[in-house]
């Protein structure tokens, strides 16, 4: 500690020796060195700037402009004004604040609309600045959903009527802009749906349509023909099909043979009919006795006198007729048995599913082996393509009376493009490297030349020309700087002085007539 203070005692005294020319030099100099540490540690603290909002309104660029501003933050402002980068250590926090704050609000306006309602407003206007709020409250809804970029929605809303069966539905559309890479499941679909219904009075879900914005239906679609949508929904069921087959599949062959060693492609034909069965089979075996009945009549003896009663007994001859049967004997015996057989009967009601596979034709393409040193390419031998068909045609179900198709072929994959794009990335990564290296580089070299061309000559310079000032020496006043700087100046003109003396002496020593004739020659112009 005592060193150090003695080192700036002295550098102060070195100071004070100096000229005021000198002096500036060194201040300047000093203020440069200053500025110049300054400006490299402002250079290495210069935050990493990443992406806040892009393509944002110029309502919601503005709002969020002057909201970073009052938070002290410097954004970057890029395409037009529409896209805000932040410092990378404030993005999830300033994104936190601005939603708190409702930003950035998006296209639509919702029920601020509101707020500030002049005096003397129409019915007519009223209700259509609330379906525009309810629109816009609803596209922010959906809005908030990870899948979706962009939401519009549009509300037919119904006048009432005072007559319920004159009273018309209401209905909705929303056209919806997913994010790159992304897609609506079935129960994201229906959500939607079920979300307009429920906020909008008198709307069914089958009145809301649910399209993208290149047009595809995703749901919906009230008044379109049953065939279309049939179609539409048959050719998602098909594709899914497919790609489930194809990813079982694809992963199955990469566990065993590699990553990106297989490509597969599943086309299936599926059977959409409709088909609904009912049948009554009736088995004539198995008959089963329900009733049985059973009657008999005896008569013995001659039958008796008179007729049976009514009209035909009196009519003429009737008398005559049956005295002739009078006195022979009569005898008449007569059983009668009825059974009532039941029959077993069997009724099928079938409803087969749709969907159902008909057909599947797959092409798998396998790579080959790479091996040796350096490694070259070997195709697979017949053995090996022979247990993994076996394998394809155990995981896709292989069904020959259906007449399935199964085609694996050995190919050699071109991985020129691969390659290309991996020397890219790697080049990109060591340019990025050398930039970086080369940063720190040039902040060594600065710094180098700084300690060895700046300090280490100052520190020198200071030690060794001056002594070190003892604690208890006298600071000189200026006063007696000043006559110490006469005192110096007076003895360098002495010195000059001989120094001329000495070299006039050595010149007249040297040529004596030479020196002569320059006397005589001052002697005469004096005259």
């Amino acid at each position: 500690m005592e060193k150090l203070l003695q080192f700036f005692q002295n550098l102060g005294q070195r100071f004070q020796e100096l000229t005021p020319t000198n002096k500036a030099v060194a201040l300047g100099l000093l203020a440069l060195i200053l500025g110049s540490v300054m400006a490299m540690s402002l250079w290495l603290q210069e935050p990493d700037y990443q992406l806040l909002y892009a393509n944002l309104s110029e309502e919601d660029a503005s709002a969020i402009y002057e909201q970073l501003q009052t938070q002290n933050v410097k954004p970057q402002l890029s395409n037009n004004g529409r896209t805000i980068h932040v410092p990378s250590n404030q993005v999830h926090e300033l994104r936190l604040k601005l939603a708190g704050q409702g930003l950035p609000k998006g296209h639509e306006v919702g029920l601020e609309l509101f707020e500030d309602m002049p005096l003397g407003m129409t019915e007519f206007i009223q209700k259509l600045n609330f379906q525009r709020a309810l629109q816009g409250e609803l596209a922010r809804t959906i809005t908030s959903l990870d899948v979706v970029d962009m939401a519009r929605v549009h509300l037919v809303i119904p006048k009432e009527d005072v007559f319920i069966k004159e009273q018309q539905k209401g209905k909705a559309s929303v056209t919806l802009k997913l994010r790159a890479g992304r897609s609506l499941s079935e129960s994201q679909v229906q959500g939607i749906i079920h979300l307009v219904s429920s906020s909008v009075e008198g709307v069914d879900p089958k009145n809301v349509a649910l399209l993208d914005f290149k047009g595809n239906i995703l749901s919906g679609a009230q008044g379109m023909e049953d065939g279309a949508i049939l179609t539409a929904t048959n050719y998602k069921h098909q594709r899914r099909v497919e790609q489930q087959l194809e990813k079982s599949l694809i992963r199955m062959l990469e566990d065993a043979l590699g990553t990106d060693k297989v490509i597969a492609r599943v086309t299936a034909e599926l059977n959409f009919d409709k088909v609904e069965k009912t049948e009554e089979i009736f088995d004539p075996d198995s008959q089963v006795v329900r009733s049985e009945q059973a009657s008999t009549e005896s008569v013995t003896g001659a039958v008796p006198p008179g007729g049976a009663p009514g009209v035909q007994s009196l009519l003429p001859g009737a008398d005559s007729q049956a005295g002739e049967g009078l006195g022979e004997p009569a005898k008449r015996n007569q059983e009668k048995t009825t059974f009532n057989y039941e029959i077993n009967k069997v009724v099928k009601h079938t409803l087969q599913p749709t969907g159902s596979v008909r057909k599947l034709s797959v092409a798998v393409l396998v790579d080959g082996v790479m091996e040796g040193e350096p490694p070259a390419y070997r195709a697979r031998t017949p053995e090996e393509m022979a247990k993994l068909e076996q394998i394809v045609k155990s995981a896709v179900g292989y069904d020959e009376k259906r007449g399935d198709t199964i085609q694996l072929q050995n190919v050699e994959f071109d991985r020129s493009q691969e390659k290309q794009r991996a020397e890219q990335l790697a080049q990109e990564e060591l340019i990025d490297k050398g930039l970086m290296a080369g940063k720190y580089l040039f902040i060594a070299i600065i710094v180098l030349f700084f300690l060895f061309r700046v300090i280490r000559p100052l520190v020198n310079w200071v030690t060794t020309s001056v002594e070190v000032v003892e604690d208890d020496a006298h600071l000189p006043s200026p006063e007696e700087l000043e006559a110490a700087e006469e005192e110096k100046r007076l003895a360098r003109m002495n010195q000059q002085n001989l120094e001329v003396r000495k070299a006039v002496a050595d010149f007249v020593d040297n040529d004596p007539k030479f020196a002569a004739g320059v006397l005589r020659k001052w002697m005469r112009e004096r005259t």
